[in-house]
């Protein structure tokens, strides 16, 4: 590439970074989560303090940039520059377009039974090895919201008209702009990784934002506690950065120690958007602090891990292994709870409680590419008796599902080399409930997709007593039935 398109490049990303409202922006959703941060700063120190973080990550964009003008003479193994040398910038661009049925679930205005979303999220990869043992990861994305209806964004809270606040755990840093935040409109930046990696003999040290996975199973990762995949969730291709420091040090091929700290705020619920929760404000509750310990013995992966992490403390432990052609994977851990926030009235209760979850799955893949996965999980966190305070607790984020036992099956079958068909299944065995999750991917060249999919639940829909409190009936029944469909484009 020629330095002159770089440098067009280069002025077309930072002239979007200070555009107005009045052009166009792009970002990212939690990827189904897509996760909408609200700036909220109550003095001028916090908007100072945000503005200088915002500042030295787009400052190390560029320099970045600049760093490896030598690299551009060459063959490049990125859209600019070499990943593997001391600056390559690739990227993705995906549209996203939903059509939901709103009759009759949660959430809902109430004022229309459909509503179309769209979402153009635009994400840069800024990926770089300065040094043999130095290197750097900087993910920039930008993110249009459109919907017919209000978009609440986030882990905004549904019932009793509560939310955190567009609030997220384990990050620290505020290293987002909301560009245009209206009711049926969301125009975000975010950083959503930025890191660097140094490698000694003996281990590497990860700092920043950064995406960090420990789950082993599919549909429910009790162990994976940064940023989980929800089991609904269709696009895996990125995971949201915690704001963490990562020691990993390996003891073999397969075996090591994970080490990691992560910083955050407790998070609060309460009505309206007054929620008092700023990304600033850190506290040991809302952090993390935990050890992994991994290793492969006899052809089976396993791990422990115990620690620190949102709201109490986690001990569990995976495995993953085959007996015969069956593959077999199971998840354990035990939380126990701090002293927690009441639910919101009008329910009673302690927002996050001690509880044990399970999960155990088998899978097998036949020679004629058709691959068959069944999890079961036990949800202790889940209320099957009292789903109105299960939903709070699963829009809060301190657990996956509302229901206590629940199973999911997918089928997935290669129809031809460039055409895969997919159906999920998940099912609560507390209330019979069940969604179903066709999918479809359509390989249009080497660094295209298109997906299209549904997610269509049956189950006893919401009711409204004669109070017009929210009565929730069924898990899967209480959410809107989609129709999705997602272009996705690598460069």
């Amino acid at each position: 590439m020629k330095p002159v398109d770089r440098l067009k490049i280069i002025h077309e990303v930072t002239r979007s970074l200070f555009s107005s409202t009045n052009e166009h922006e792009e970002i990212p959703r939690r990827d189904n989560h897509q996760y909408f941060v609200y700036l909220r700063v109550s003095s001028w120190r916090k908007n100072a303090n945000s503005f200088t973080i915002k500042l030295t990550l787009i400052g190390l964009l560029l320099c970045c940039s600049f760093w490896g003008n030598g690299l551009f003479c060459r063959q490049a193994f990125a859209l600019i520059g070499d990943s593997e040398q001391a600056f390559g910038l690739d990227g993705s661009l995906r549209t996203l377009f939903f059509l939901l049925n709103l009759g009759q679930t949660v959430p809902s205005s109430g004022q229309h039974n459909l509503d179309a979303l769209s979402q153009t999220i635009l994400r840069l990869t800024a990926v770089g090895k300065p040094t043999k043992s130095l290197s750097y990861e900087i993910h920039l994305v930008q993110s249009d919201t459109f919907s017919t209806e209000r978009i609440t964004g986030g882990s905004s809270l549904t019932f009793g008209s509560t939310n955190t606040g567009n609030v997220y755990r384990y990050r620290a840093l505020d290293a987002n702009w909301n560009f245009v935040q209206q009711d049926q409109t969301l125009c975000t930046l975010v950083f959503d990784r930025f890191n660097v990696k140094q490698a000694f003999d003996w281990g590497d040290i990860t700092t920043g934002r950064q995406a960090i996975t420990f789950g082993k199973t599919y549909f429910w990762n009790p162990l994976d506690v940064f940023f989980p995949f929800g089991a609904s969730q269709f696009d895996r291709d990125y995971k949201p950065g915690v704001d963490a420091l990562r020691v990993d040090i390996p003891f073999g091929r397969f075996s090591g120690l994970n080490l990691v700290g992560s910083a955050g705020p407790t998070i609060r619920i309460a009505p309206g958007q007054q929620t008092g929760n700023y990304p600033q404000d850190a506290t040991w509750y809302g952090s993390a602090l935990m050890g992994r310990l991994f290793a492969n013995v006899s052809g089976w992966d396993f791990s422990l891990q115990a620690g620190k992490i949102f709201g109490g403390y986690q001990v569990g432990g995976g495995a993953v292994g085959d007996v015969g052609p069956i593959q077999i994977r199971t998840e354990l851990a035990q939380f126990i709870a701090m002293p927690s926030d009441p639910r919101p009235a009008p329910l009673t209760g302690d927002l996050v409680k001690s509880n044990f979850q399970g999960v155990v799955g088998f899978g097998h893949r036949f020679e004629n590419s058709l691959s068959l996965d069944f999890e079961y999980f036990y949800n202790g966190m889940g209320d099957p008796n009292n789903l109105n305070a299960a939903l709070v607790r699963s829009q809060f984020g301190s657990s996956l599902q509302l229901s206590r036992n629940l199973v999911g099956l997918s089928a997935q079958y290669q129809i031809t080399p460039l055409v895969v068909g997919q159906l999920g299944t998940i099912a609560s065995l507390s209330d019979g409930s069940i969604q179903f999750q066709p999918l479809t991917t359509i390989s249009l060249s080497n660094e295209m997709e298109l997906l299209i999919g549904a997610i269509i639940g049956f189950g006893p829909k919401p009711k409204i007593d004669t109070g017009l409190a929210l009565n929730i009936e069924s898990e899967f029944g209480t959410l809107p039935d989609m129709l999705f469909l997602e272009w996705k484009w690598y460069f």
